[in-house]
């Protein structure tokens, strides 16, 4: 009776013992789904004494070495546990964790040369778990054959007709080949047999994330959600997602995607992003110094500029400037964009006697944007700098600039472009500005006027009449409304009196433009004066 009981137990003990190997196994397996390497990794290692006979182990430790980049930690592995393991066990999984490693270290001939002798056996031929757990190290190692791991797991499905992992990691082969429409049936195959297959719904999800087809991928992500909602890679997404779209939905997902998920620095640069995002800025800047606090010098630089952002918004200049400047200091050059120099321009612009460089970080700012607005912006901003400065022809080249991205310039952007030019003494330039606004306003008076006036200051003598046919248009237009147009006027008649005295020697039009001066200024002497003068000359003439 004793002997009974006896037996019973030990009965009892190698069952639940069963039970418990592939409950981790099995809870390994779901971490992994999770890319939940770190507490894979840590599951594995810690129950590696109590299942060392549980081959599938060894593999999926080595699995999760190389997701997080742990090689020696793997190759440690191999030597102290697992080599000695194959030698004293015939087990294939053993194997294929070794031929994981060699294939994931670059002996890609020696991990085929397992397989191979794997494979030669005509039982292992049969074995579904075997084959998948083959063909997964061909899809997961950058060195492997995807499309002899599709062979592979066509096998495996003759013998398990019924599982999804099967289709799961076919998809994935075909996602490497890359050929998505297969893919996609793949994963819907693996639907087919688990409705609720998280797993599948995310990975078809990532078809169509590629594709930035936001109604397909966002309805399987939102499916894969109700029904896990603990699923961290799901999670990550519906967090990228709303990024550019909701931020408070952003940061929802974002705050669960960091419970559910292993702990990685670059969570804390997605909290930081979204606190500032939302307008957190203390909070913002909280995260960041704790970042660098933590980690220091290898701290990514755009900590700086989001910290200076964060300040400027609050209104502290005086603390976003320096920031900035670290930002600057740390970054690469290739790395920053133009709203970083427009930024710095802003906050060097407070401080008195800083002019040119502030002209220069908003000239960087405009040749780096492709945006027209924001050139035209930057354009102003600069025009304005040089007016400030009194500099006439930088004004003029950057009011030429702003004329040329402004979406929609006026006939005033035009006119304060040339007029630039001619204070500047740029004649040519002058008149080529107001022969476009002659062109595109040509009823306009001012374009008239002022090509005569910078004729005028080319041609001083007079002698090649460049400016007399501008002023017999601003004549022509400005008699149509004298009491507007009086001073272009008397511009106009004084010129073409004095031309037709002087060149064409013709007394009885210059008069006739100078009576036109004094009609509107009687009480101008000197044109008085020419006026009897001219009279004389015509009498003493005839």
């Amino acid at each position: 009776m004793k002997r009974k009981k006896i037996i019973i137990l030990i009965a009892a003990i190698t069952v639940n013992s069963f039970f418990a190997k592939a409950q981790v196994i099995d809870e390994a397996r779901y971490l992994i789904d999770n890319e939940k390497y770190q507490s894979a990794e840590s599951l594995l290692e810690k129950f590696a004494g109590a299942i060392s006979d549980e081959p599938e182990a060894s593999n999926l430790l080595i699995k999760t070495y190389f997701e997080q980049d742990k090689k020696e930690e793997a190759k440690q592995f191999i030597k102290t546990r697992l080599l000695p393991a194959i030698s004293n066990t015939s087990n294939p999984l053993e194997k294929v964790a070794y031929a994981r490693y060699l294939l994931g270290t670059g002996n890609k001939p020696a991990a085929d040369d397992i397989f191979t002798s794997l494979l030669n056996d005509k039982k292992n031929q049969k074995n579904a778990s075997l084959l998948m757990a083959m063909a997964e190290v061909y899809i997961d190692e950058e060195a492997g054959d995807p499309k002899m791991a599709i062979e592979w797991l066509n096998m495996a499905e003759k013998r398990d007709k019924n599982n999804p992992q099967a289709d799961i990691l076919k998809g994935l082969a075909y996602r490497r080949i890359p050929d998505a429409t297969n893919a996609f049936l793949a994963y819907t195959a693996a639907l087919k047999k688990d409705p609720g297959n998280v797993r599948a719904h995310y990975l078809i999800g990532k078809i169509f994330t590629a594709q930035k087809n936001p109604d397909v991928y966002m309805e399987h992500f939102q499916k894969a959600y109700q029904t896990d909602s603990s699923y961290a890679p799901v999670l990550e997404e519906l967090y990228n997602h709303y990024y550019y779209r909701d931020v408070r939905l952003a940061k929802k997902y974002l705050e669960e995607f960091i419970v559910h998920a292993d702990y990685s620095l670059r969570h804390e640069y997605y909290l930081t992003d979204i606190l500032y995002l939302n307008g957190e800025y203390a909070n913002a800047i909280r995260a960041a110094k704790g970042i660098i606090a933590k980690i220091g010098d290898e701290s990514q630089p755009r900590l700086y500029k989001l910290i200076a952002y964060s300040y400027a918004k609050s209104g502290d200049s005086a603390q976003a400037l320096p920031a900035i400047k670290q930002y600057f200091e740390k970054e690469e050059p290739a790395k920053t964009i133009a709203a970083d120099f427009e930024l710095r321009a802003r906050l060097t612009e407070r401080i008195s006697g800083t002019e040119d460089a502030v002209i220069s970080y908003y000239t960087i700012a405009f040749e780096m944007d492709t945006l027209a607005q924001n050139k035209a912006r930057y354009a102003a901003k600069i025009a304005a700098l040089y007016k400030q400065a009194d500099n006439q022809s930088q004004l003029a080249i950057w009011l030429g600039k702003l004329y040329q991205w402004k979406a929609k310039p006026t006939n005033v952007d035009l006119f304060n472009w040339g007029l630039a030019h001619y204070t500047a003494r740029d004649y040519k330039a002058t008149d080529s500005v107001f022969g476009l606004y002659v062109s595109r306003y040509p009823n306009d008076i001012y374009g008239y006027y002022w090509r005569a006036q910078a004729n005028a200051a080319i041609d001083t003598s007079m002698n090649e009449a460049l400016a007399v046919p501008y002023y017999i248009k601003v004549v022509e237009i400005g008699e149509e409304n004298i009491n507007a147009n009086t001073k272009m006027l008397l511009k106009a008649y004084g010129y073409l009196g004095g031309y037709e005295a002087n060149i064409t020697k013709d007394y009885t039009k210059s008069l006739m433009w100078f009576e036109k001066y004094l009609s509107l200024d009687a009480g101008n002497e000197d044109i008085a004066g020419y006026v009897e003068t001219l009279k004389k000359w015509i009498e003493n003439k005839k």
